[in-house]
This record gives structure tokens, sequence and C-alpha cells, in this order.
């Protein structure tokens, strides 16, 4: 998962959610001289072949610079991507973010959207207006799950089944909404490797980062994934 493709502004406060257009490109060649190819969301949960090696990109809240610098290095090698988007939000800025004084940045406008399809990746909905769905009351995270599809659906003409919640958060009422509306999938911000046995409403993701880490970090982090997958499987719960 990543949210801002841009140089990581001075003022900004969650600098782990931008990731420099060159680093995103270096990411990328990376993958693809590493053997993989890209998945859409629907894909990967019916892949027949657990041995091929194919990743799915994902984009949170469908920021500007995402279209600006993401389309060409994706193409370049081969992969396509979804962009998690906020209907309720379309050409606005991240207000969301402004009780943490975080830097602001633009989102993407309907016309920009329908280039991002135009270049061949999909849409999901990330709800309406980014409130935490655990944290509202249950009539209000309904509208903000159903009317995102729904107004994605009806603007842009494109089937919308995958979902991610807002700050990653969910829980078991917020997740049997998300069913309810008819969504096929949702993405959390837990770091994971999922199998077979993840249940499509808890999908775990890696954060791209600004920096890339080392790689006794990524093998550490690999391995604390797996192990905790295992240990879940074998829980009796």
């Amino acid at each position: 998962v990543y949210h801002k493709i841009a140089p990581c502004p001075a003022n900004a406060v969650r600098r782990g959610l931008y990731a420099s257009p060159e680093l995103f490109a270096r990411q990328l060649a990376e993958l693809r001289a590493a053997g993989f190819s890209s998945a859409t969301m629907g894909e990967a949960c019916i892949a027949e072949d657990n041995r091929e090696k194919r990743i799915v990109l994902s984009f949170d809240d469908g920021f500007q610079n995402v279209l600006q610098h993401a389309p060409a290095p994706l193409a370049k090698n081969g992969f396509r991507a979804i962009q998690f988007l906020l209907p309720g939000r379309l050409g606005g800025w991240n207000e969301w973010d402004a009780p943490l004084g975080e830097a602001r940045e633009k989102l993407m406008d309907a016309a920009q959207v329908r280039d991002w399809l135009a270049a061949g990746h999909e849409i999901g909905a990330h709800s309406m207006t980014h409130p935490d769905l655990t944290k509202i009351p249950v009539a209000q995270a309904r509208e903000e799950i159903f009317a995102s599809r729904k107004s994605l659906e009806d603007r842009f003409g494109v089937a919308v089944g995958h979902f991610c919640y807002p700050y990653g958060h969910s829980n078991e009422t917020v997740r049997a909404l998300v069913a309810e509306a008819g969504y096929c999938t949702a993405c959390t911000t837990q770091r994971g490797v999922n199998t077979r046995g993840t249940p499509p409403l808890e999908i775990a993701r890696w954060t791209a980062r600004r920096a890339s880490p080392r790689p006794k970090e990524v093998l550490a982090r690999f391995l604390d994934a797996v192990f905790n997958d295992k240990a879940r499987t074998k829980s009796p719960a």
C-alpha cells in the first residue's frame, strides 16, 4: 500500500506515508526484476497457483500526486494498481489529517479518476469522507460504507467490489456492514502474509515507506508476519 508519491515536504507529520517518485520507480523495477507480476484484488483472491509471484499494488485516499507520478512507472513495468477513493472528497484536500497538523495534499477530481481508469487501473471505496468507522454511530458508518460504493459506481460506470477501512480500523460491526454492502474484499493496514485462510474482509498489506529499510529489517518483518499467521491458524479461536 502506498499513499503519496511525491517528495516529502518539510512540514509533513507522517513522513512515512510519502514515497518519492524516484523511490517508487525503483521499487517497481526491483519487483519486476525479482519476477513479480501484478494482480487485481479479485485475481489475487481466486488465484489457483500459490507459487505465482504476484503482487497487488494499492493506493489509499486518491492523492493527485499519485496520478502525476505513478502511471508512467506502472506502465513501464507492466503493473496495474487499485486506488481506494473517497467520493465525498473528490477534488478536495486531506481534511481528515488537519487535526494532526499534517501537510495539505490535493485529491484527484472526477476527471482525474477517469484518467486513472483509462490507464487500465482499478478503483475501490475508502468510505465517503474518511472517518474512523469504529468510532462513529452505526447508522453513520453504514452510510459511509454503502454510499461510497454506489457513488463511485454511478459516477464512473465501473463495478466497485473492494473496500479499504479508513485508518485501517475495523471491528465486527463494521465488517458486517462491509459484507452487507456487497464488497468482496476489504483491506486493513495490518502487516502480514495473506493465505487462503485469510478472511477476505481482513486483508493484510505492507506499507511502502519513504525510505527502503535494510534487508535484515525486511526479513525480520516477513518472518514475524509468517510466524504470527501460523500462530493464528493453529489457534482454536
